[in-house]
Order: structure tokens, then C-alpha cells, then sequence
């Protein structure tokens, strides 16, 4: 069901719960959506799974950690569905590390019944810049906003709203601890090699920083929290109410980084004022790389965010469902899709015309019952980029076009949906997708079956323009009887479609097996 069709008399939208997989926890984040477009929190929780140290030395995840994070998925599950709310789950680094993530995803989706989408890094960074541009008012500013999590750390840079700068790096609190900092009390030595060798990854982004410029740092996650406890521990001060929106200076970053740097084993750590004793084995690596960075970028302090990825997951929900849905231009996966064909130099004028074409087959085709997914969105990015693979080379280009979607960072999708519009584009033309494609091995059956399905409409539709003059001017498909389809074609006056024709014949027989039907093609005249 669509967030937009749960409604109320209270003028309450819906609810939505957002829930992140992340290295070190997993939470769950309750909202209710309001008729203005905002949201209030019912319900936080989390829970300390530490997901990134069930990866063993082979970068597998194993059937323990399968049964703990079910468990998990299960009882937020359980609460969301108490408040009738959609739920959205995003896992981040350690499944992206994890040979197997992707499988331990589909197994964990099966048995939690929580749909599970892993993210690129690049995609984290964005929907943590959602989370924390929705919680400052920072719309105006040129910001600089650093997340240190578990596995990896998110650096954005946002100006004029807009995402002009984001990576993430393997800069993960408990990564960066298990690698450098295995030893209770560690040694001196493990602490310079920790501090080269995240000097070593944070120099080259912050050339890139500097070329920017920016007016503010923003720091999000646990870690800047618990700094910020600690500096006011140390001085005597009192607690907020809240941390957020509050400023922890490049001073007292210094001051608390240093007194941790001197207290090397966790015993000590945990009696320093105000810490957090969940976090006093990592925090020395999440220290060191808050400090680095505002060493190298001339950081004067970092302005706390307590709003970062969960919040990111609501904000990009609510523009999927009020924006991308309806083909608004506004929306950021339309635009990065734009921005990547035009960067590959696409036949745009031949893209959107393949696009409205494959659209008309899509809509008019789920108007006759066919129980397919909805996909328009996915089906609409493959249509426009089927061709992008020419920007290597012509010969076989589908198959580059595959390893271009599937290897982009297009913001605003998921791994599976880049790997859906990937084997869109690939089964395009040529041979169809047969059951042992190692390019659909990491979808699951109804994915298999959908790509095979819907790939036969881009065909249809491709091969309707194949002349590239229009002649084409739109198409509509119908259901005749059981077992029988009919597919009208309106062409201009005078137009001759011939090749059109001749390559559609071609096309039918996908198309008629994927859909058990006899497809008929009637030609129709149009004067404009």
C-alpha cells in the first residue's frame, strides 16, 4: 500500500519506520507523517549488534549472525506493525564488506520478513546528508558533514542544498579499532599507525574539500556525541537536554582526544567523566579520525547533529512516494539518472522517446490485470540509459551498458534496484535472460521473473524507433481475449514504418512467451 493512500480524519498521512543495519548497532526510528510534510517520533530503539565483527578473516558473515540480526529484524518488525507503520530497512557497510552480503540479505529478508536494501557508500552519504539537512537549518550554507559509524565514515559536502561532493570511506570506528587497536591497553606504536594510516585516506578528500570550500562542519553519529559528553565531563559542565545543535570546539577535540590517546586500555577509559562504557573500546578511532580530518580541513568546530541516516531513509521515502512516483524532475534519482546518461553521451531525443514509448506498454499493460510489480519507476531509468553502453563501444553495447548502471553510484537506489535497471538494459536486445545469468545470480526468483518480463517491453518498445525518425507516435496495448493481446501502433500520415515493423515481428516471440499470449499488432494513423 502506498504511504499516500493511509490517511486519517486527524490529517495524519501514515508512519513510517526506518530502520538501519549499520557495524556497530541496528534502529529503528517510528515516525508519523503529517499533512504538511513533517514528521513526529513515537517509538526509538536500538540495539547493539555489532554486525561489522561477525566478519571473519574470509569477509564472510555466518549463520550466527544470521540468527541474532532475525531475531532483531523480527521484534522491530513486531513494534512497527503495532503502529501500522511501512517499514524501510537499509543495511550499510558490513553487508557491502561481506562476500555474502548480498545472499545474507535475501536469507534475512526471508526470515525476518524485513525487506533488507544494501546501499553503496555513496548512496549512505546522501541519505545521511537528508537526515541531517532535515534536523539544522543549514539549507543555506555550504556544509561540510562528517558521519563516523562502525564500518565506514560518510564525508558530504552540501552547497545550496545540493550534494556537490560525497564519499565513504573503510574509516569505521570498529573496523579502524579491530585493525589497529586489537591490544588491551594498546601500545604507542598502534597508535601511530592508526593516526598514518588515516592520514594516508583523509588527505586526498580533503584537496577535494578545500577546492569547495564550505562554512560549517557538522558532525552526525554516536561517536561526536560521545565527545562532546566527554569535553563537558571534563570541564564540569552540565548535560544538555539535548545534544543536538550543540558545537564541540577544535579545542576540546583536542583536549578529549589526547586524554583518551593517554588512556589506553578500556578499564580506563570507561571511568572518564560522562563516557559512554558501550562505546570506551572504539571511541580512540573515532577520535582520531574526527581529529585528522579537522586537521587537514582546518575544521574550527564541528556542530553536533543527532538527525543523520534514519532520518535521511524518512526524507528520501517521503520524496519517492510524493515525487518519483508522479516522474517529478525534481526528484534526486531522475536527476542522477539524467546526469549519467548525459555524461556518457546518450541520443537523448532517441532515450526519451524509448522512454514515453516503454512507459505507454507498461501503464497500459498493468491496466489488464497482469500482476506485476511496480516497477515503472526501475523500467523508466532503463528505457532512457539502454543505450549508454556506446559510450565504450558499439559492438555489444548492452553488455557495457550492464557493467556501467551496475557499477555506477547513482544516487537514491538501492544495490538490487542498480542491479534490476543493469539486467534491464542488458536483456534489451539480443538473446533473452536465461535461468543461469550470472548477472540476475544475486536476484531472488520474483526479481528474476520480473526482469524477465518487463525486459520484453524495452525490446517492443526499442524496436518501435529503430529508424530513430519518430514515425512511431505511441503505442497502447489491450487484452483481446484469454491468451490473446492486442498492440496498437499510431503512426503518422504517410509514415512508413516498415522497419519498424520488421523489427517488432522480431520482438513478439519474448514477448509472447514471457506473457503465455498471442500478440496481435494493429497499425493506426494519426494527424498529430
Amino acid at each position: 500500500m502506498s504511504l499516500f493512500e493511509i490517511k486519517s480524519k486527524t490529517g495524519r498521512i501514515g508512519r513510517i519506520a526506518a530502520i538501519d543495519v549499520g557495524s556497530n548497532s541496528t534502529h529503528m526510528l517510528v515516525v508519523e507523517i503529517n499533512a504538511a510534510g513533517g514528521f513526529q517520533v513515537i517509538e526509538n530503539l536500538k540495539e547493539q549488534t555489532r554486525l561489522a565483527a561477525d566478519i571473519d578473516d574470509r569477509l564472510m558473515l555466518d549463520a550466527n549472525a544470521l540468527v541474532k540480526m532475525t531475531a532483531v529484524l523480527k521484534r522491530m518488525k513486531d513494534v512497527a506493525e503495532k503502529h501500522k507503520a511501512i517499514v524501510r530497512c537499509i543495511a550499510t557497510h558490513p553487508l557491502r564488506e561481506a562476500r555474502n552480503g548480498v545472499e545474507f540479505a535475501s536469507r534475512l529478508s526471508a526470515r525476518s520478513g524485513v525487506s533488507v536494501e544494501i546501499v553503496s557508500g555513496q548512496e549512505e552519504a546522501r541519505l545521511v546528508s537528508l537526515g541531517v539537512r532535515a534536523g539544522l537549518p543549514i539549507h543555506d550554507k555550504s556544509s561540510l558533514i562528517v558521519d563516523v559509524g562502525g564500518g565506514s565514515a560518510e564525508i558530504v559536502l552540501c552547497q545550496w542544498d545540493e550534494v556537490r561532493f560525497a564519499t565513504s570511506l573503510k574509516l569505521g570506528a570498529v573496523r579502524l579499532t579491530q585493525k589497529f587497536l586489537r591490544n588491551d591497553p594498546f601500545t604507542q606504536e598502534d597508535l601511530v599507525s592508526l593516526e598514518e594510516y588515516v592520514l594516508s585516506r583523509l588527505e586526498p578528500v580533503t584537496l577535494e574539500l578545500k577546492r569547495f570550500g564550505f562554512d560549517l562542519a557538522v558532525g552526525s553519529s554516536g561517536t561526536i556525541k560521545a565527545l562532546k559528553a566527554l569535553a563537558i565531563g571534563i570541564s564540569g559542565g552540565e548535560s544538555p537536554s539535548s545534544y543536538h545543535g550543540t558545537v564541540l570546539s577544535r579545542d576540546e577535540l583536542q583536549e578529549v582526544s589526547a586524554l583518551l590517546f593517554r588512556n589506553r586500555s578500556i578499564q580506563e577509559r570507561r571511568m572518564l567523566p560522562r563516557m559512554d562504557s558501550k562505546r570506551a573500546d572504539i571511541i580512540v578511532a573515532g577520535a582520531m579520525v574526527l581529529k585528522v580530518l579537522a586537521d587537514l580541513a582546518e575544521v574550527s568546530s564541528y556542530t553536533l547533529s543527532t538527525t543523520a541516516l534514519r532520518e535521511g531513509i524518512l526524507v528520501d521515502t517521503l520524496a519517492r512516494e510524493s515525487q518519483w512516483l508522479r516522474g517529478d524532475s525534481k526528484d534526486i534519482r531522475w536527476q542522477s539518472v539524467r546526469e549519467f546518461g548525459q555524461r556518457l553521451r546518450i541520443d537523448e531525443p532517441h532515450a526519451f522517446h524509448i522512454t514515453t514509448l516503454t512507459m505507454a506498454l507498461f501503464d497500459s499493460l498493468t491496466q489488464t490485470n497482469e500482476r506485476l510489480p511496480q516497477w515503472r519507476e526501475l523500467l523508466r531509468c532503463a528505457a532512457y540509459l539502454h543505450e549508454c553502453g556506446k559510450f565504450l563501444n558499439v559492438s555489444g553495447f548492452h553488455k557495457h551498458a550492464h557493467y556501467l548502471v551496475r557499477n555506477s553510484s547513482l544516487m537514491g537506489f538501492s544495490q538490487r534496484e542498480l542491479e534490476i535497471v543493469a539486467a534491464l538494459v542488458r536483456f534489451h536486445r539480443k538473446r533473452t535472460p536465461r535461468v543461469d545469468e550470472d548477472c540476475l545470480e544475486n536476484m531472488d526468483k520474483s526479481d528474476q521473473a520480473c526482469v524477465g518480463k518487463l525486459s520484453t517491453l524495452l525490446r517492443l518498445a526499442v524496436s518501435l524507433d529503430r529508424g530513430r525518425l519518430g514515425r512511431v507516435r505511441r503505442v497502447k496495448l489491450s487484452s483481446a481475449r484469454a491468451g490473446k493481446m492486442v498492440l496498437s501502433v499510431f503512426v503518422g500520415v504517410d509514415a512508413d514504418p516498415g522497419v519498424e515493423l520488421y523489427e517488432l515481428n522480431c520482438e513478439k516471440s519474448p514477448f509472447e512467451k514471457a506473457f503465455d499470449t498471442t500478440l496481435e499488432v494493429r497499425l493506426e494513423e494519426v494527424s498529430a
